[in-house]
């Protein structure tokens, strides 16, 4: 931490430390933000590419941004950014009208009553009303800002007004008065769509907003400018009302979407010609952030957005300049011998000298490689002589294997021990648990600072101590997982899916001796499976992934996303701290789809017959931050509640 001058720094206040991260870094939510969001608003490095006229499709989970970077395009958000200049607003190439899908709102039309056809003429009525509200709250916030300038004259608006099926209106704020209380209306009827389905005045799709559009392109200060509709939490519609928007998307040439959306939340790909499909890149940009933003270009990226938070709180007159110079690191060797690996290292020392001649060679090795005879000889159940004989023979080799081995044996040193029993702690491992989710990293930092400021003996020091990251990593893995239950219908089965997934990682991992290091991935195999089975646990493949249970590592993908068995997965890294196996991307394995399906009904008996084709006995007992569980792991039956 560096002392400054409280003043230099936006947001310095003298306010409890504690008090000033919560507002900062506890905000993980971008709607929690409010005004604030812009201020702390750091750039994707994909951000030009939504600039651009052409239709938009962001694709990322849970707290990947993309509510962010959709209201930093919209004209509130460019205002904000803009540092509140109303000289600017005219020199904007783009102006972006923001909408997140209101799941109580689209969810009301759908219903036995009517055909799906209805349905669909329906929703598209309410379509142009809201994008046509959009559009008229947008002349008005801009007439506010910047008076005295044309607006949209009697004629255009009743164009409009006409397309939808309203009263004569006399200028854009009465037709913006009267298609607010038709829209109030018409959301009425549809609560009594039985009653009203033959009296509704409906208009064309997309007519009215291209009319309007239109006649906004026609005043002098909007010439040659964009207007994009800016539509969040996409996967909220319907399928058929995906099909509506898809039309839309494709078709519209005045104006252009830009589209927010989790993963495999995009089911219906088809327009209302149901022979005519959405395809990149010649229908929209399709935009990964996961892909966009990973490796260095994260870390760089996750750097600003901490950086330009964490440089706001004052500790003790201080403010922190590097977020990454407070979390450091431990290497495999110092870790290795936090965990206990000396005391077995002189173990194997002591044993090796008496019977070895080439002391020289014995004493060069470290801990951590000592440790690693060890383990070399109890899988292969063979002497510690024979294993340093053989490590003696051929070093190079036997190094290499070191190599691949030595993240994998931290794992397993202190098995079967009460405590803390792996490290999860450092910037670039914090990155990595992440896995691009920028609010999981937040997360990590702001639980990390409020542990190391409740703890008296620490609050002192630069730096924060692996203990303490470590704890920090477990509490933001378990908030998480208890969090799932409630993100879906289905969250108490991923939640189950999860706790079963993990505890097989984590027991593969503590047994690795003569076993393929690291194995955290699986691949969805064809098996002996029921029919039942195979649809049940794609569709928790698949609301696991756009809950972020689970991610499909980036290199798996292929041409059809939504085909589950095409993929490899991975518990989500976030949790790993919490069941103590590794987040690295590395070795996978096959499970079927009654094995998934067996974690959900029938957990304890599926890790038993999971970890035996896996040869490992999987008798450790329960770590203790997950006793919470315990009942889970001794459920023979399914249990939802």
């Amino acid at each position: 931490m560096e002392a400054s001058n409280a003043s230099k720094v936006k947001g310095s206040s003298s306010r409890p430390p504690l008090q000033q991260l919560t507002e900062l870094f506890g905000s993980y939510r971008a709607e929690w933000l409010k005004e604030q969001l812009f201020d702390l608003f750091t750039e994707p490095t994909y951000f030009p590419e939504l600039e651009t006229s052409s239709p938009c499709v962001l694709i990322g989970g849970r707290g990947t941004g993309k509510t962010t970077v959709l209201r930093c395009l919209s004209y509130q958000g460019r205002f904000a950014l803009s540092g509140r200049n109303s000289e600017s607003i005219l020199d904007w190439p783009y102006y972006g009208f923001y909408y997140r899908v209101n799941l109580n709102r689209v969810t009301a039309f759908r219903g036995s009553e009517i055909s799906e056809q209805i349905w669909s003429r329906i929703f598209a009525h309410y379509l142009n009303l809201l994008m046509c509200s959009q559009a008229l709250q947008f002349l008005d916030w801009f007439d506010l800002r910047c008076p005295n300038r044309p607006q949209l004259g009697k004629h255009a608006c009743e164009l409009v007004a006409t397309s939808l099926n309203l009263p004569a209106v006399e200028n854009f704020r009465d037709l913006a008065d009267k298609l607010e209380a038709a829209r109030l209306s018409f959301e009425a009827k549809v609560n009594n769509i039985v009653d009203s389905a033959t009296h509704l005045e409906l208009s064309m799709q997309a007519a009215p907003i291209d009319t309007l559009i239109d006649e906004i392109a026609k005043l002098p200060h909007f010439s040659g400018k964009s207007f994009f509709f800016l539509i969040d939490e996409y996967e909220n519609f319907e399928d058929y009302q995906q099909q509506v928007v898809n039309t839309l998307i494709k078709h519209s040439q005045s104006y252009s979407f830009k589209v927010g959306i989790r993963e495999l939340g995009w089911r219906c790909r088809t327009t209302l010609n149901e022979t005519e499909k959405l395809i990149s890149p010649s229908d929209y940009v399709r935009i990964d952030i996961t892909d966009r933003l990973q490796g260095e270009m994260f870390r760089t990226f996750a750097a600003k957005v901490c950086n330009s938070r964490i440089g706001r709180v004052s500790i003790n007159e201080q403010h922190i300049r590097d977020v990454a110079a407070i979390l450091p690191s431990l290497s495999e060797d110092e870790e290795a011998e936090r965990l206990g690996a000396a005391s077995v290292a002189q173990e194997v020392r002591q044993q090796l000298s008496i019977l070895v001649e080439d002391k020289s060679l014995l004493e060069s090795f470290t801990s951590l490689e000592l440790y690693f005879l060890h383990f070399l000889a109890k899988g292969r159940k063979k002497s510690l002589v024979e294993t340093f004989g053989e490590a003696n023979a051929n070093l190079s080799s036997w190094r290499q294997s070191f190599d691949n081995y030595k993240h994998a044996l931290l794992y397993t040193i202190r098995r079967r021990k009460r405590g803390l029993s792996k490290y999860y702690c450092g910037w670039p491992v914090f990155v990595q648990l992440a896995a691009g989710n920028i609010r999981y990293l937040l997360e990590l930092v702001d639980r990390s600072l409020i542990l190391h400021l409740a703890n008296s003996e620490e609050a002192e020091a630069d730096a924060i101590s692996a203990e303490t990251q470590t704890f920090a990593a477990q509490y933001v893995a378990e908030k998480n997982l208890k969090e799932l239950e409630g993100l879906s219908v289905h969250g108490a089965r991923l939640t189950r899916l999860l706790l079963g997934l993990g505890r097989i990682f984590g027991l593969m991992a503590t047994e690795a001796e003569g076993h393929t290091p690291e194995v955290n991935q699986f691949h969805l195999s064809d098996g002996d499976s029921s029919a039942e089975d195979q649809r049940d646990s794609e569709q928790l493949l698949t609301q696991g992934t756009m809950h972020l249970a689970l991610i499909r590592p980036a290199g798996t993908k292929l041409a059809d996303e939504g085909d589950t068995r095409a993929y490899d997965y991975m518990v989500h890294p976030i949790f790993t701290p919490f069941f103590v196996f590794s987040y690295r991307k590395k070795r996978k394995m096959n499970l079927s789809a009654a094995d998934l399906i067996g974690l959900v009904r029938d957990p304890r008996t599926t890790i038993r017959t999971i970890l035996n084709r896996q040869n490992r006995e999987g008798t450790d007992p329960l770590p203790d931050q997950l006793d919470f569980f315990e009942s889970y792991y001794g459920d023979s039956t399914e249990n939802d509640t």
